[in-house]
C-alpha cells in the first residue's frame, strides 16, 4: 500500500512541477490595423519535453475572422521548448477590439493566454485625387425583336409562296383556256385547218391521222354552232341532221355546201376504214373544202336571242366560278399538304409541345426563349440570369431591400428579399461565425419563410426542407412544395410549385423565392436555369 502512495505522490508532485514551470503568452506584430489587412496572432507556450501541449484549431474571437491556421514552430530553449502557434487574422470594421484570452491544454490542465487590445483604422480616400461617381441608374432591359423578325420573314415567304403557286397556276389555266373555250368556234376551226395545211402526208398511216383530224374540226365545230351532237354522229348521220335543220328553216346550208361536206367525209371515210390513200394534191383540196363549209356555215347561223346570251353568260360565268374554286382547293390542298409535312418534321425534331407552345406563344415558353439577362442586385450582391430584369420596391423597412420580377399572380414570380439582422456592432459579437445554423434558428427561418409566403397570398402550403448547394457551391437552406392562391383576385385558386433559398451572410441574410403554377410544362427549367445561375458576390 504505501508503494502504490509514493508513486502516486511522485507521479502528482510532477504535474504540479510542469504546472508551475510552463509558460503561455500571446501576442500580435502591431496594435495597429488597416481595414482588410492581415493580422498575425501567436500563442507561445514554454514547456518541458515530456510534457503534451493541445493549442485551440479554431479561436473564438468575434467579431474577428480567423483565416488561417499555421503548424507550430518548435524551438529549444536550454532544457524546455518553446512552442509556437501562428494565425491569420482578419477584420472589415473599423474601431478597437479585444483579442480575449486563449484557452491552451498542457497535460490535460488549462491555461490561458493573456488579452490583447487592438485598433482597426479606416482607410482615408482622397476625394480630391480619386474620382467619385454617382450611382448608376437602373439599367432598361432592351426588346428582343429576334422571334418578331422571324415571324414576319416566314409569314413573307408563306405569301411568296402562294403568289408563285397562283402565278403559275393561272398560267397554266390561260393557256388551257385558249385552247379550248376561249378562243370562238369559228376561229378556233380556221385556226386548226392552217396548222393542218403545214402537215405533207405520206403512207396511208400518215393520211389516216390527217384526215381523222380534218374531220374532228369539222365535227367539233358543228357541235359548238349548231344544235347537233356532231361528235358522236357518223358521217351518214351527221349529213342527215344538217339536212334536218335546213328542212326546218334553222340552218339555211346551200346545197353546195352539202355537197362539198358529203365529198369530205366519203373520202375520209375511204381513207380511215378502206385505208385508201388519195391523190395527190387531194388533201389540199380537201381541206379547202371544209374551209368553205365552216365559213358557209358561219354565214347562214341565226343570230343568237337575248336568252341564248344571257345563257351563255351564265355558263361562262359558272365556268369562271368552278375554275376558281378548283383553284382555290388546290392551293389550300397544297398549303395544307406543305404546312402538315413541316409539323411533322418539327415535331419529330423538336417534340410536340415546344412546337405547338412556340406558335401560340405559351407564356412560360416565351420567358424561356427570351435573351436571358444577367444581373447584379443587392448588397452582398446576388448575380442571377433572369428573363426579365427584377425590379427593386420599397418596403418602407431600412434593414430590408426587396426586388421582384412580375407579381405573384403571373406565369412566374420572383423574388429576392435581402433582410438585415445586426446593425449594432454589439450584435454582431454575438453572431456565431459558424455556418450550421442551431435546430432552433433553423425552424425560425423556416417559419419566417412561410410567413412571407402567406403574406402574398399563399394558403394551403405543403413543404419540406433540405440543405442544398447550388451549382455554383452557394451553400442555402431549401424550403420547397406547394400552395394555393387567387389567380386575379377570383374565388378560384390555383395550385402553385414554390422554392426558397435563404443564404446566410455576415450581417442577414438573403431570401430568394419563386413561384409557378403546378401544370406548368416550362416553370422547372426556368427554375433549375436561374438557380443554377446564383452566384453570391463577396466582397473585400
Amino acid at each position: 500500500m504505501s508503494k502504490y502512495f509514493y508513486f502516486l505522490l511522485i507521479l502528482s508532485f510532477g504535474f504540479i512541477r510542469g504546472q508551475l514551470t510552463s509558460k503561455v503568452s500571446a501576442n500580435v506584430t502591431s496594435s495597429t490595423f488597416s481595414i482588410g489587412e492581415q493580422i498575425d496572432f501567436y500563442i507561445n507556450v514554454e514547456v518541458d519535453s515530456v510534457e503534451q501541449t493541445t493549442f485551440p484549431n479554431k479561436l473564438s474571437i468575434n467579431p474577428i475572422e480567423t483565416l488561417e491556421s499555421f503548424p507550430i514552430d518548435t524551438q529549444r530553449l536550454g532544457n524546455k521548448y518553446l512552442l509556437v502557434k501562428r494565425y491569420n487574422l482578419i477584420q472589415f470594421d473599423s474601431g478597437y477590439y479585444f483579442i480575449p484570452s486563449q484557452r491552451v491544454l498542457i497535460n490535460g490542465f488549462s491555461k490561458l493566454t493573456n488579452p490583447i487590445k487592438i485598433r482597426v483604422n479606416d482607410i482615408l480616400v482622397d476625394t480630391l485625387k480619386q474620382k467619385m461617381f454617382e450611382i448608376k441608374p437602373l439599367q432598361v432591359e432592351e426588346k428582343s425583336y429576334k422571334f418578331l423578325i422571324i415571324k414576319i420573314g416566314l409569314l413573307l415567304l408563306s405569301f411568296l409562296g402562294i403568289i408563285i403557286i397562283i402565278y403559275i397556276y393561272k398560267s397554266y389555266q390561260k393557256r388551257v383556256l385558249k385552247k379550248n373555250n376561249i378562243i370562238p368556234p369559228f376561229e378556233k376551226a380556221i385556226s386548226a385547218l392552217k396548222e393542218l395545211e403545214k402537215r405533207q402526208p405520206k403512207d396511208q398511216i400518215e393520211y389516216k391521222s390527217y384526215y381523222s383530224d380534218l374531220i374532228d374540226v369539222l365535227r367539233l365545230y358543228f357541235e359548238e354552232e349548231t344544235d347537233i351532237d356532231a361528235l358522236e354522229s357518223t358521217s351518214d348521220q351527221l349529213l342527215f341532221k344538217l339536212e334536218n335543220l335546213k328542212k326546218e328553216g334553222k340552218l339555211d346550208l346551200k346545197e353546195k355546201t352539202i355537197k362539198n361536206l358529203k365529198t369530205v367525209l366519203s373520202t375520209a371515210d375511204l381513207v380511215k376504214f378502206a385505208r385508201a390513200i388519195p391523190d395527190l394534191g387531194k388533201n389540199d383540196k380537201d381541206i379547202k373544202l371544209v374551209e368553205e363549209v365552216v365559213v358557209n356555215t358561219k354565214e347562214v347561223l341565226p343570230e343568237p336571242t337575248l336568252e341564248e346570251l344571257k345563257a351563255k353568260k351564265q355558263y361562262e360565268e359558272l365556268l369562271r366560278k368552278q375554275k376558281l374554286n378548283r383553284l382555290i382547293k388546290w392551293i389550300f390542298s397544297l398549303f395544307g399538304i406543305s404546312t402538315f409535312v413541316c409539323f411533322i418534321i418539327l415535331f419529330s425534331i423538336y417534340g410536340y409541345y415546344p412546337v405547338r407552345d412556340t406558335i401560340f406563344r405559351y407564356p412560360t415558353k416565351k420567358l424561356i426563349d427570351r435573351d436571358w439577362v444577367t444581373s447584379e442586385y443587392g448588397a452582398p450582391p446576388i448575380k442571377i440570369s433572369s428573363p426579365k430584369i427584377l425590379k427593386r420596391t420599397n418596403l418602407n423597412d431600412k434593414n430590408i431591400i426587396f426586388f421582384q420580377m412580375d407579381s405573384i399572380e403571373s406565369n412566374f414570380y420572383t423574388e429576392i428579399l435581402f433582410e438585415t439582422k445586426f446593425n449594432s456592432k454589439t450584435d454582431r459579437k454575438n453572431k456565431t461565425k459558424s455556418n450550421i445554423a442551431s435546430a432552433e434558428e433553423t425552424q425560425k427561418i423556416i417559419d419566417k419563410t412561410i410567413d412571407r409566403l402567406k403574406m402574398i397570398g399563399g394558403v394551403n402550403i405543403l413543404f419540406n426542407t433540405e440543405n442544398f448547394t447550388t451549382l455554383n457551391g452557394l451553400p442555402t437552406l431549401k424550403i420547397s412544395g406547394t400552395l394555393d392562391y387567387s389567380k386575379n383576385k377570383s374565388k378560384e385558386k390555383v395550385r402553385s410549385n414554390f422554392t426558397s433559398l435563404i443564404v446566410n451572410y455576415d450581417q442577414g441574410q438573403i431570401l430568394i423565392t419563386f413561384s409557378y403554377e403546378k401544370n406548368d410544362r416550362y416553370g422547372e427549367k426556368i427554375l433549375n436555369k436561374m438557380i443554377d445561375s446564383l452566384e453570391l458576390i463577396k466582397e473585400l
